[in-house]
């Protein structure tokens, strides 16, 4: 799926340093978790559901089955992010409220990235609205934001915060189309989206499903049963995802990961899977982090399917 990124050694090390310094947690509405029962636990990023979008769009392509749009949004800061949506019907005629994915990529990609745009139209196609939106640093933003550039931009924990407080926003816009089902919405994010989102859906009631491709936590294995127990109660200003991932549950949640993956290591993925719990699916696959030898479109099949019987979705065909 993503392309090879350079320096992928010098990215696992930025990886790994980027939980060393927490966060303060910033007040913000989330679910409550199930190992926490009824008491609720602020984000660790911010929202702003009521804050304006003021919103613009125009038409990219119209192909047979689909539209693709150019959109922009307020961000969590308050600068502007760009996207791609994707909405089924284009010279052919489609009936909505349709479910909805928030797409994300990795460190090396952007909304324009090949994967991703093959990706949206896959799912696209299959009868979902499609959001990618330019992440902190990326596409459309590179240059806006000097703490985003590179693997030496993931240190720093704010900027991943940021990238999940614009998470909150795609979906404020998302929940405001149209052509959107408010009640089927789902994420699905790739290596780095995997590992942001993951924090980020945890507090997120809105989307009702995750797919976590490529993604691990755990990454200075600081996670432990009292760590886990006092995470649970309390929430954690951790930014690894491995401190938050339980409270996903019990929301449908498919992590697929790689046997030869080169910069997520083995321990991190499972330290992710066995902290998730209830709900969770974990399916292996005899590849690398780039999935090379795997016909791409059949794995992306499998996460489609997977958002189907999760979100109840029907295809256009009607199956």
């Amino acid at each position: 799926m993503p392309a090879r990124i350079p320096g992928g050694l010098a990215l696992s090390l930025a990886l790994i340093a980027s939980w060393a310094a927490p966060l303060e947690a910033v007040a913000a509405d989330g679910p409550e978790a199930k190992a926490a029962q009824a008491k609720k636990v602020a984000a660790p990023y911010s929202t702003d559901h009521a804050k304006p979008l003021e919103a613009k769009e125009e038409v990219v392509n119209r192909a047979d089955d689909h539209t693709q749009l150019r959109v922009e949004f307020n961000g969590i800061k308050g600068d502007r992010v760009p996207g791609y949506l994707y909405v089924p019907g284009g010279k052919a005629a489609a009936k909505g409220p349709f479910p909805a994915i928030l797409l994300q990529y990795g460190t090396g990609g952007s909304k324009t990235t090949g994967y991703i745009v093959a990706i949206g139209k896959q799912f696209v196609a299959r009868g979902y609205v499609v959001l990618t939106i330019d992440a902190p640093g990326k596409g459309e933003r590179k240059g806006k934001d000097k703490r985003a550039g590179g693997a030496l931009g993931l240190l720093d924990g704010d900027q991943m915060m940021h990238y999940c407080g614009d998470y909150s926003r795609a979906v404020d816009f998302l929940v405001a189309r149209p052509e959107v089902d408010r009640e089927r919405l789902g994420y699905v994010g790739i290596s780095w989206g995997a590992i942001t989102g993951i924090t980020y859906v945890a507090y997120d009631a809105r989307i009702k499903a995750m797919g976590s491709m490529v993604g691990g936590g755990n990454f200075l294995g600081a996670y432990s049963a009292k760590a886990a127990e006092k995470a649970a109660a309390e929430g954690s200003k951790s930014t690894d995802p491995v401190f938050h991932v339980a409270r996903i549950a019990p929301r449908p949640l498919l992590f697929i990961n790689v046997t030869k993956d080169q910069l997520i290591m083995k321990p991190w993925a499972e330290s992710l899977h066995k902290a998730a719990g209830e709900g969770s699916k974990v399916v292996w696959l005899e590849t690398d982090h780039y999935f090379r030898g795997l016909d791409r479109a059949v794995v992306c099949d499998k996460v489609i399917e997977f958002m189907d019987r999760s979100l109840a979705a029907k295809r256009p065909d009607g199956k």
